[in-house]
């Protein structure tokens, strides 16, 4: 015996609704349609500039991100064994040549210190790769910068 009488013409009032003939307006969804658009209508134009390349920066800006930790935890966790060596005595560590050696490969004005020029430069190359034949750089540009923000 079923906990409830599921005869919708029962009378009462737990039981399901009848089934709804396809052939009915259904003016429920009209309403819910024009709830929709006066929820979207303040961001339509914020979801007209959502394009394919804003999506492709936004995926390119969290596999950026990861890298980015990935590449900072295994440098971390390179020191951190580096110096538990040094620590030791195992090994010895010259940091201002290891800083000088860096420096080196990192400069690209050959100043001989990383500066935010240096910096610049790299981002520019990296925006010129990821937007190369790109047909909506701009999109893809908010998407990246979103992306990053998350």
């Amino acid at each position: 015996m079923p906990l409830w009488n599921s005869n919708p013409n029962s009378g009462d009032r737990y039981a399901p609704p009848p089934p709804k003939d396809n052939n009915e307006d259904d003016d429920d969804n009209d309403e819910s349609d024009s709830d929709l658009h006066s929820l979207l209508a303040p961001y339509t134009p914020f979801l007209q500039t959502l394009t394919l390349s804003s999506f492709l920066g936004y995926c390119s800006a969290i596999t950026a991100k990861r890298i980015g930790k990935s590449l900072a935890f295994t440098i971390g966790l390179g020191f951190i064994v580096c110096q538990g060596l040094v620590y030791k005595g195992f090994v010895t560590v010259d940091w201002k040549e290891v800083e000088k050696s860096v420096a080196q490969v990192v400069d690209t004005d050959n100043d001989g210190e990383i500066t935010k020029q240096d910096l610049q430069r790299y981002w520019k190359k990296a925006k010129s790769i990821l937007m190369n034949k790109i047909p909506d750089a701009s999109g893809f540009g908010l998407g990246f910068m979103f992306g990053l923000r998350n």
